[in-house]
């Protein structure tokens, strides 16, 4: 014998899956008289009023159930929305990688053009460059190193020493930081900046 539950899920499977309400009728009326004080007597109960106002009027889309197409097209469509979904995010943090990845390759073009400019004495481009490197990347302290250096080779300290402080701020354990700074104060004299 059928438990209450089984005879629900039969039934429930021919109204909602493969459209015969009638046989399914029949199957909820069991659950009706075999099991009286059942949870599943009474949502029997409330699919037989929808089979009754369906009887009597079965064009009205709102007491159709719906049927096994319809709930895989609606399945396959929160399938497609969550592929959509997991496309567009995965998209997003390729293009912030590859964003990152450019800002990057930028920032080592501006110094090596700027090592460059400063190896042909061309200061005033090498100097451009780092900062153009220091804008694109904020948080690295190599450009501020390379522009500190190239300040104290030209003795204008006072600009030296605040791209030594940028630059600690950026690379707080940059070793290079201490060995730049003791060459700072030892070398120290009167600015010629600007």
């Amino acid at each position: 014998m059928a438990t209450a539950i089984e005879l629900y899920r039969k039934a429930y499977d021919l109204d909602y899956r493969k459209g015969d309400w009638q046989q399914a009728e029949e199957l909820y009326k069991e659950i009706v008289e075999k099991f009286p004080y059942s949870d599943e007597k009474e949502y029997a109960l409330v699919h037989m009023e929808r089979i009754e106002k369906l009887r009597a009027n079965p064009h009205d889309q709102r007491l159709q159930p719906i049927r096994g197409s319809g709930s895989s097209v609606n399945g396959f469509n929160v399938v497609n929305f969550a592929l959509i979904l997991i496309v567009a995010v995965a998209t997003g943090f390729m293009g912030f990688f590859f964003w990152q990845q450019r800002k990057h390759n930028d920032y080592h073009e501006f110094i090596l053009k700027g090592l460059l400019s400063e190896r042909i004495g061309n200061y005033t481009a090498a100097g451009t460059l780092y900062k153009q490197a220091q804008n694109t990347l904020p948080g690295e302290g190599l450009a501020y190193r390379f522009l500190a250096e190239l300040y104290l080779d030209k003795k204008q300290y006072k600009l030296a020493d605040i791209e030594s402080k940028r630059w600690e701020l950026a690379s707080p354990y940059d070793e290079g930081l201490g060995e730049f700074k003791m060459r700072l104060r030892s070398t120290q004299g009167p600015s010629s900046e600007d």
